[in-house]
């Protein structure tokens, strides 16, 4: 019997330790509360918040604007018409799948000189370094396409509830779950 119960909490082992990447992802609502939409300042929003791999940017959006995907330059100049992706459905989901600078514009005309425009670095997993407050891209990647990646674009559910996590507390839940396991697999062996 014993060694059944240690195959059973050897293989939720196995299982959270799966899923652990999964459960420190972020989901960030653009704008908060405010939403994708005139008059919200992003660089301000980006401020302060760390953008890694796997993380994912739900933009919430009345008719009238769009998502668009599009390469430094164009993020820039505020040019409409090139986008790598766009979506108007009004609930977009961008998962952030690769390092790098990531820029979002609504293509609606005159909505991105009015500062409908975002701006991401996207670290890799492990990294620590700081996220992107400019509201202009870096000169580095300024008018180059060669390092903008195509989303893959999905329309959340539309229950209104921000999904954003706090890596913290789960990586601390995470880790009481790891404890008992290797208590448990300890006084079963």
């Amino acid at each position: 019997m014993a060694g059944t119960g240690a195959a059973i909490v050897g293989m939720f082992l196995v299982l959270s330790m799966v899923m652990m990447p999964s459960c420190l992802a972020t989901v960030y609502t653009v704008g908060d509360s405010s939403g994708w939409t005139s008059g919200v300042d992003y660089s301000t929003w980006t401020s302060g918040k760390t953008f890694a791999v796997g993380d994912s940017l739900a933009f919430n959006y009345g008719s009238g604007h769009t998502v668009d995907e599009v390469s430094g330059s164009d993020y820039k100049t505020c040019t409409v018409g090139n986008s790598i992706t766009s979506d108007s459905s009004g609930a977009t989901t961008i998962p952030l799948k690769a390092a790098g600078t990531r820029y979002f514009i609504c293509a609606v005309v005159g909505h991105c000189g009015m500062g409908m425009k975002l701006s991401v670095n996207v670290v890799g997993s492990g990294s620590t370094a700081a996220p992107s407050t400019k509201g202009s891209p870096s000169p580095a990647t300024s008018g180059s396409n060669s390092t903008v990646t195509s989303p893959a674009v999905t329309t959340p559910s539309s229950t209104g509830v921000d999904n954003s996590l706090s890596t913290s507390p789960v990586v601390a839940l995470w880790s009481i779950c790891v404890t008992w396991v290797a208590i448990c697999v300890l006084v079963l062996s």
